[in-house]
């Protein structure tokens, strides 16, 4: 096989905390954290979206698996057709005092 017939694109989603959702297309060597500046520019700049330090999750059942900045996108195991979270990494306030 050659390489051009071992890489390949995979289409994804990626959802906001807010719930705002596009689909992106990775190449397998891509990281977590280029796929993360990506979608924010994405959703920011359709106003879906503030600014902010965000980290990717991938759901796996019932769980949310953090996928390392660093960590190759294929080899933390996602696969075409899943769905990427945008995760806040800022402090969660809830309003009480």
């Amino acid at each position: 096989m050659s390489e051009s017939t071992t890489r390949r694109c995979i289409g994804v989603t990626v959802r906001t905390p807010a719930g705002a959702s596009s689909a992106f297309g990775v190449e397998p060597d891509d990281v977590s954290a280029a796929l993360v500046e990506r979608a924010i520019g994405w959703f920011v700049g359709r106003g879906q979206l503030e600014p902010g330090d965000f980290r990717l999750g991938l759901l796996r059942g019932a769980a949310i698996v953090d996928l390392p900045p660093r960590a190759e996108l294929v080899h933390a195991g996602v696969t075409e057709g899943d769905v990427l979270h945008l995760l806040t990494n800022e402090p969660q306030v809830d309003g009480a005092w």
